[in-house]
């Protein structure tokens, strides 16, 4: 787990910094836009006039070009330091992981195009199952005679059976997922139990004054979450106007 924190701490730095990027580039972008607009108003308003070319307009214009030059090289220095960064991330993988692949399976796996085969498809097989699409994972199984256990399916259907629910906004598949593994999501440190709870109680006091009594009732399921989001779970309770 180690190793993959230390990737997961590049990978951080490179996403703030493409945040970062991102918003100090809409920044320069729009200053350079409003600038130019403002000597091309200026540049419209002398040529209606019929005057010729002022020592200030002139000196504006040069102002404005190197202001665009320089900003255009600072975003392009910027740009650099960001491929640095992602480059490290890459060096953190290598670091942190074994490129060896070899010594992942038994010699025995490479040892008939039969066995090659079945672990192709198992693994194809097992894809489809994570994507949802288990009628395809269930026809491929019939073509190719490929024999998978209930046991190996039954985490696949209940994932695909929870992210449909979810697309119906129903929280409660998940939620009851959540509940029943309480002790392993603890051990993992997750909070995702917390979150389910805490989004279904914001969704009760979203329904108004008619849900505030179920609002009120929900909120005992932050008790067993007290100490470890007891700021967070003050909130939720404090957001109910019961």
């Amino acid at each position: 787990m180690e190793q993959c924190a230390c990737v997961e701490r590049e990978l951080d730095k490179v996403l703030h910094k493409f945040l970062t990027y991102g918003q100090h580039c809409e920044q320069s972008l729009e200053e350079l836009l409003h600038s130019v607009g403002q000597l091309r108003a200026e540049l419209a308003s002398a040529a209606l006039q019929g005057t010729p070319l002022s020592a200030t307009l002139s000196l504006v214009m040069s102002q404005c070009c190197r202001k665009i030059r320089d900003t255009v090289q600072k975003l392009a220095s910027d740009h650099k330091d960001i491929h640095s960064s992602v480059s490290r991330v890459g060096k953190a993988i290598d670091r942190n992981f074994d490129s060896e692949i070899c010594g992942v399976v038994s010699d025995a796996v490479w040892d008939s195009r039969e066995k090659q085969q079945q672990i192709l498809q198992m693994a194809i097989v097992e894809h489809l199952y994570q994507q949802g699409m288990l009628s395809v994972a269930e026809e491929l199984c019939q073509e190719s005679t490929l024999n998978v256990d209930l046991d190996f399916k039954q985490p696949f259907l209940e994932l695909n059976r929870i992210l449909e629910a979810l697309h119906e906004q129903d929280l409660g598949p998940a939620l009851e997922w959540a509940v029943s593994h309480r002790q392993r999501l603890l051990e993992l440190n997750s909070s995702l139990e917390f979150k389910l709870h805490r989004l279904h109680f914001i969704r009760l006091l979203a329904g108004g004054p008619e849900k505030q009594l179920e609002a009120l009732s929900y909120a005992r399921h932050f008790q067993p979450f007290a100490r470890l989001h007891q700021r967070a779970s003050r909130l939720a309770v404090w957001r109910c106007p019961c």
